[in-house]
């Protein structure tokens, strides 16, 4: 099935990646149009879905969470992949996997977001949601590329 992101991107996605996009693996479909998803969050999605390509189930994630560690929680390859996003493509991953129907990226993400706020007053989460909510993704990637240029600067000045 081929699917082109909002931005124009296309994305053959093979059928054992597609058996977890349990809203659309089932359509008659030969491309779906994704208005709402920019080709950034969807090559996160498949990424996850790849992940799990060989996997026969992927387990549920125990509720109520038991640890703010989520290595804890799921399993490694899990934890590796979801605690590497920022914050923003979180929120973006949320949605697409709501929309596609991958029901455990939806657990996923949803406990590391419930991770970082745990804690906080609802203060301290609205004015967390409204700083990260308000960018655009020019501004999210200038963020990254300043990031990572301080962490290139960091490495040769250490050397």
């Amino acid at each position: 099935m081929k699917f082109n992101t909002q931005d124009g991107q296309a994305f053959e996605i093979a059928d054992e990646t597609l058996k977890y996009f349990t809203k659309v693996c089932k359509t008659n479909v030969e491309t779906l149009n994704l208005t709402s998803i920019n080709s950034r969050i969807m090559k996160k999605v498949v990424q996850y879905c790849e992940i799990h390509q060989e996997d026969d189930i992927i387990p549920e994630i125990q509720k109520p969470l038991l640890s703010n560690n989520l290595y804890e929680i799921v399993g490694f390859k899990d934890a590796e992949y979801i605690t590497n996003l920022e914050f923003e493509e979180l929120l973006h991953i949320i949605k697409a996997a709501e929309l596609l129907g991958i029901n455990t990226l939806v657990d996923l993400s949803c406990a590391q977001f419930a991770i970082k706020i745990r804690g906080k007053s609802p203060e301290q989460i609205k004015s967390y949601l409204s700083s990260k909510m308000h960018k655009t993704d020019e501004e999210f990637q200038r963020q990254r590329d300043g990031e990572n240029m301080a962490k290139i600067q960091q490495m040769q000045s250490s050397d």
